[in-house]
């Protein structure tokens, strides 16, 4: 059956629930184990779940296939060292801020993306300039206390938010030669794998502290990285990249939402502004697109 788009848009809208929701599993975790002993124990177990996905994933046809190898060995090992930054650094700072705080924050990933295009000399359009000015005023308004502290946490969401859009731009630059399957296990695995040995080596492991945070670990494990990721993958095929952008970052209201249902998170009425604008400017940098001149339409598209 053919998978139309508003039936790809639903795919991905589900996938931004269950990531918006991810951030409570990772809250609870942090109160049990270390941030690479929660990290590395997921994605171990979500990249072991997904194992069963390689008998339906050829090679790309368009490329030699070697060719397509050295694509999806070389990206998935630089995604996945990015991976297992960027994910260790939102667990720690989850352990220290708000589940409603941690989805918001690293939904600025979307815009930050574009900036990392300038190092390949690319214009950033105005949109997104625009909305990158609305999302900061958002991030102050939602970290910052009335007596101007932060939330401990906050900054290193704010950090393992720069590293997922160089993620993305790794993927991206990667991914059109690669087998998608393997190169996302190649770096579910080295993220699962590296943080199991860091955590091992810190002795951030015990029987006590993994059975206290076994609900939260497999949550984190079967649906974020397992379930989500496959929709996101079946999705992404049949959805309009704007589409996929603006669906996804819904996960940070849905983050918001699931913090208040299940930690009784109660934002007061700065942050709930400060939410509000951070996913204005979000979905302003990628719903708008300037109008080219015709002689640069073709490069656009």
């Amino acid at each position: 059956m053919r998978l139309t788009t508003l039936r790809a848009d639903l795919l991905l809208l589900m996938s931004a629930i269950i990531w918006g929701s991810g951030f409570v599993a990772q809250r609870l975790g942090s109160e049990h184990l270390g941030a690479f002993a929660f990290t590395g124990t997921r994605f171990a177990i979500g990249a072991l779940l997904l194992l069963p996905m390689l008998w339906f994933a050829p090679w790309p046809k368009h490329v030699d296939r070697a060719v397509s190898r050295s694509a999806t060995w070389r990206g998935g090992w630089i995604a996945g060292l990015i991976m297992l930054a960027a994910a260790t650094m939102q667990q720690h700072g989850l352990g220290s801020t708000t589940a409603s705080n941690g989805a918001f924050i690293t939904s600025l990933y979307v815009v930050f993306v574009p900036f990392i295009g300038l190092f390949a000399r690319q214009r950033i359009a105005w949109p997104v300039w625009t909305g990158v000015f609305i999302a900061l005023i958002g991030l102050l308004l939602l970290g910052v206390e009335p007596d101007f502290t932060w939330n401990s946490g906050d900054p290193w969401i704010l950090g393992c938010a720069v590293l997922w859009a160089f993620h993305v731009s790794v993927v991206g630059r990667y991914s059109r030669d690669a087998e998608p399957i393997r190169l996302s296990l190649i770096q579910l695995g080295i993220t699962g794998v590296g943080a199991l040995a860091i955590a091992f080596a810190r002795g951030e492991f015990s029987h006590e502290a993994l059975d206290a945070a076994k609900w939260a670990v497999l949550y984190g494990a079967v649906l974020p990285v397992a379930v989500a990721f496959t929709l996101q993958m079946i999705a992404q095929r049949h959805a309009p990249p704007t589409h996929t952008a603006l669906i996804i970052s819904l996960e940070s209201v849905f983050g918001m939402i699931s913090g208040i249902l299940f930690l009784h998170e109660r934002p007061d009425a700065q942050k709930y502004v400060g939410a509000f604008l951070m996913l204005a400017g979000v979905v302003l940098s990628q719903a708008i697109k300037p109008k080219l001149p015709a002689a640069h339409a073709s490069k656009a598209e």
